[in-house]
């Protein structure tokens, strides 16, 4: 689902700025998920938790806090403040109290700030999935179309492949078929920098060591990688914003 798609329907009921930021901050949460950055990927659900209290307010008071200023902390208080209003159930109650939950782990759990547990997968996927049930609440009560048809909207966030790269440990895997193997190679680098020119070959899985050599070649002299004096592969800036731009979007 694009995201021009879910901003028309969220701007169908919510204010343009408000939209975009919810957007944004959600599509951050979920392209660092992919890359296994788990701590930038819990800080940014606590921007979507700040996007969606503002357009919660605007919902239920007819307007919010500018995004130039602060918040203040999410406190129970606010919880009770929201439930007191009158509008829908849903963001009144059920929306705040999961956007409470994700403020507590990004807050609690290392994020942010010094903790006993750092930042890690669990609490990621915690963060990620629970930022997909709210912005699919968002679009199930925006959306003006039909119920099957807000089903299908819904649908394509909730299960929408979030891994690029499968990698347990034992096996290591790109997922995506359709990537040629000059950006196979550089999201490879993307997520993990500075590999041995053998060893990334393998990861991208390439059978023909010649050409993998004329790939690298080739993506050098397009400045997107550089090959050190003793044989490691480092992507560049340049294709660092091609893999952000052309892959991850």
């Amino acid at each position: 689902m694009s995201d021009s798609r879910i901003r028309k329907v969220l701007e169908s009921r919510f204010p343009l700025e408000v939209a975009e930021h919810v957007v944004k901050s959600f599509r951050n949460v979920e392209q660092n998920y992919r890359l296994e950055k788990w701590k930038t990927s819990e800080l940014d659900a606590g921007h979507f938790v700040e996007a969606v209290r503002r357009l919660i307010e605007h919902e239920l008071t007819g307007s919010f806090t500018p995004f130039a200023s602060e918040l203040g902390s999410f406190s129970p208080q606010v919880l009770t403040k929201f439930e007191n209003n009158s509008g829908p159930e849903e963001l009144r109650i059920l929306v705040p109290r999961v956007l409470y939950a994700m403020y507590c782990v990004r807050n609690k759990r290392g994020v942010g700030h010094l903790a006993a547990v750092a930042p890690n997968k669990l609490d990621a996927t915690f963060l990620l999935h629970s930022s997909k049930w709210v912005l699919g609440e968002l679009l199930r009560i925006s959306s003006e179309s039909s119920p099957d048809e807000a089903k299908t909207l819904v649908d394509e966030i909730l299960y929408r492949q979030v891994d690029l790269v499968w990698d347990d440990g034992e096996t290591y895997m790109v997922l995506s078929a359709n990537l040629k193997a000059a950006d196979r190679t550089l999201l490879v680098l993307y997520r993990q920098n500075r590999l041995e020119l053998e060893n990334l070959r393998v990861k991208v899985e390439y059978k023909d060591k010649t050409k993998f050599r004329k790939i690298i070649s080739e993506l050098q002299a397009k400045r997107m990688l550089s090959v050190t004096e003793d044989g490691f592969c480092k992507i560049s800036p340049v294709g660092e914003r091609w893999v952000e731009e052309k892959i991850l979007s």
